[in-house]
């Protein structure tokens, strides 16, 4: 549902194509909304049917035509209604959560190299986020009045803020099934 809505985002900022709707995805939220190619041209059809997108052809003699999508009015304005609009909280899934949750019918040394894996990929994400982070800095530094620019980059905070506290419970299950002290945290 919101791929939707993200299409008619960058579509309102500008015409493109469904490729160049692929780059957008992958440069600026992918971190929180990937999209593969499939679903971006599936999801465009939909949206050109219900009115909210124009597809222009654009022919070229040496190469397939061009098809180049347009947010309409009326996609505008159900993109307007929906960033309006709260959403109810979403069911949250989480594959290696249920890893942990039937974690004690493995041995703790194959439980841990999972767990040291999710690790490895989590500071890896929180080093690419870090790293954006640290270039939109800069930008923002240069057009400090840009709201927009503001608000892309608090997603990555947020990416930033939520994987140092996954990684900071990860840190320590880690320890307590390495020592074997089953305790639970205080809060």
């Amino acid at each position: 549902m919101s791929l939707k809505y993200a299409i008619l985002g960058f579509l309102s900022h500008q015409p493109m194509t469904g490729y160049e709707l692929k780059k957008a995805f992958d440069r600026s939220i992918r971190h929180f909304w990937p999209a593969n190619q499939s679903q971006i041209y599936r999801t465009l059809a939909d949206l050109t049917g219900d009115g909210l997108v124009d597809m222009e052809v654009i022919e070229r003699e040496e190469r397939l035509d061009m098809k180049v999508y347009h947010v309409t009015p009326a996609g505008r304005e159900e993109l307007v209604r929906w960033l309006s609009t709260p959403l109810p909280i979403q069911d949250y899934r989480e594959p290696f959560l249920i890893q942990v949750y039937f974690g004690n019918q493995i041995p703790d040394e194959k439980l841990i190299a999972v767990l040291e894996h999710e690790r490895n990929e989590l500071e890896g994400l929180l080093a690419l986020y870090k790293s954006l982070y640290g270039r939109y800095q800069q930008q923002l530094k240069s057009q400090p009045d840009s709201r927009a620019l503001f608000l892309s980059v608090s997603t990555l905070e947020y990416g930033i803020a939520s994987n140092q506290a996954a990684l900071e419970w990860l840190k320590s299950l880690i320890e307590r099934v390495q020592s074997g002290e089953y305790r639970l945290k205080d809060f």
